[in-house]
């Protein structure tokens, strides 16, 4: 076939199935809202998707054209990746046992990376999961952030199965692996790590923002900390803890987490304070850090271990970099009569910090009630508004909200609980 028919053959299918550029779709809102109806419509077409794959399965229509398996098809006969292939057939296996997770994903109102990481926990949870699945659905439709969701569900599975999960780690610690393997003039690395040794490698292998001059990408600068550490760096990274004194001495549910986010057991703690230095930092009423009572311009080492505690990372809606990323700022500026303790400061990224001095962005009230606002004067919300209902596939128009959505109704029918509804 000529590049001419080819061409014409892709503008004809073009023409007759897809919706032409609209010049009036210009408008930010309009924009964002028109591309999170689309995922949105992708995540409602995957669930139908993994149906189908179920109906594949156990009518064993693979085998109509010698395939060996739902997977194989996927590969060959739809061009998918083997990692995608085989992430659709996990979900096909494990949603005929999760109806609310599965209705929650047909009706678009959470994503397939929210679903693969219940299907994760329910794999560790057992009888536990379906007892609570209305609960923790409603937990995944709250919270937008994946990583985020995993590490809720990770202290959820502490409390009600915690054999089980310390038992599936001791599992992944056994099977962890690591190869080399020459590809052309480089060395390719690839493998498989355990938690704890994971955020071992992540803080001594963390770049950290570029210093002045620097034009090495952060993979780049990566690479060279890892030569470093080969060539016999003394210095060991140490993981920045953040443990409730409870959890820590006598393994009671409670604060247990890296400065990362990522949540560790009681045992992988108390096993890293073995080899480790610890910093102390003392939280008075309502989880605040206690401050350190000294009023000078600078932050001190200790206020910004307090502030590291309490924030964990960047505190700029929807943003997870971590406290190794971020800057100490004053809510209010030394020079504005702020002063230099706890309640006063918060961790932003240079990215968001940047934005605050010398882009027109405000933050108004204090740690734990923060407020912020655009150089319009326009809030920014704390959480991303609920994702858009798909309706019919009419794009360039902004989509209208629902007035509620069937999967809140459902939830709260099954589980009892009270999900917020969305506008």
């Amino acid at each position: 076939m000529s590049n001419g028919n080819l061409e014409h053959m892709f503008e004809s299918t073009h023409t007759a199935n897809f919706p032409t550029e609209s010049a009036d779709l210009v408008a930010p809102e309009d924009l964002v809202d028109e591309l999170a109806a689309i995922l949105v419509q992708r995540d409602r077409d995957e669930a139908r998707a993994t149906q189908l794959l179920t109906q594949v399965h156990e009518t064993r229509a693979f085998e109509r054209d010698g395939y060996s398996s739902p997977t194989a098809l996927l590969k060959h006969r739809m061009s998918l990746h083997p990692g995608e292939a085989q992430r659709l057939v996990r979900r096909s296996n494990a949603l005929p046992a999760m109806p609310l997770t599965s209705l929650a994903y047909r009706s678009g109102s959470i994503s397939g990376a929210q679903v693969d990481v219940l299907i994760e926990i329910r794999a560790i949870a057992g009888e536990p999961f379906s007892d609570a699945e209305a609960q923790l659905v409603a937990m995944a439709m709250e919270t937008p952030m994946v990583r985020e969701l995993r590490k809720r569900l990770d202290y959820w599975v502490a409390r009600v199965a915690g054999e089980d999960l310390a038992s599936d780690r001791n599992h992944i610690r056994e099977v962890r692996s690591l190869t080399l393997r020459r590809d052309g003039e480089m060395m390719r690395i690839n493998g498989w790590l355990d938690i704890e040794s994971g955020e071992r490698l992540a803080v001594g292998l963390d770049p950290g923002p570029p210093a002045d001059g620097d034009a090495r990408s952060a993979p780049a600068r990566r690479a060279d900390l890892l030569l470093d550490l080969l060539n016999g760096s003394s210095t060991r990274p140490g993981i920045s803890i953040i443990v409730s004194a409870d959890t820590l001495l006598e393994g009671a549910p409670g604060l247990s987490e890296t400065g990362n986010g990522t949540f560790l057991t009681a045992d992988e703690i108390k096993r890293i304070a073995c080899d480790a230095d610890l910093t102390r930092v003392v939280f008075g009423p309502e989880s605040q850090p206690l401050d350190v009572g000294r009023t000078k311009r600078l932050v001190t080492p200790a206020m910004r271990i307090a502030v590291i505690a309490r924030d964990l990372h960047c505190v700029f809606p929807g943003c997870d970099r971590p406290a190794r990323w971020c800057d100490i700022h004053h809510l209010i500026h030394w020079a504005d009569d702020g002063a230099t303790c706890i309640e006063n400061l918060v961790l932003l990224c240079r990215h968001h910090h940047t934005l605050v001095h010398e882009a027109g962005w405000a933050i108004t009230g204090t740690p734990g009630d923060l407020r912020f606002f655009r150089p319009d004067g326009t809030r920014l919300g704390e959480e991303p508004p609920p994702r858009p209902w798909p309706g019919p596939r009419i794009f360039h128009v902004r989509p209208s909200r629902p007035s509620g959505f069937e999967i809140r109704e459902a939830l709260g029918r099954v589980g009892g609980v009270n999900v917020p509804r969305g506008p």
